[in-house]
């Protein structure tokens, strides 16, 4: 007879998670600027770093321009508008232009 293990009541956290959970932004490394993940001050979304690219498939990924190219071409994990910022968010407003 074969006996099933149950299902965990939790499901597994994704390592973007796991990152945001220990205060650490995924794709910059730093900290985070906020330690309130519910209520934010503010967003990747909103940060005079994040870039669009677009990839094959014709769709627009958010990505941190903080981090450098790999020799693929990548430039980390897809982020959200709604991603916890790092310490290093700039606001677009305040940066110069061409940055």
């Amino acid at each position: 007879m074969t006996t099933s293990t149950p299902a965990p009541i939790h499901p597994p956290r994704g390592s973007i998670r796991q990152f945001l959970d220990r205060g650490v932004h995924p794709a910059t490394l730093a900290p985070l600027l906020d330690s309130d993940l519910s209520n934010p001050s503010a967003f990747c979304g909103g940060c005079a770093h994040s870039v669009l690219k677009q990839h094959h498939d014709g769709q627009d990924r958010l990505k941190c321009g903080l981090r450098p190219r790999s020799k693929r071409g990548l430039r980390g994990p897809d982020l959200r508008d709604t991603t916890p910022a790092c310490v290093k968010y700039a606001d677009p407003a305040a940066s110069p232009p061409g940055t």
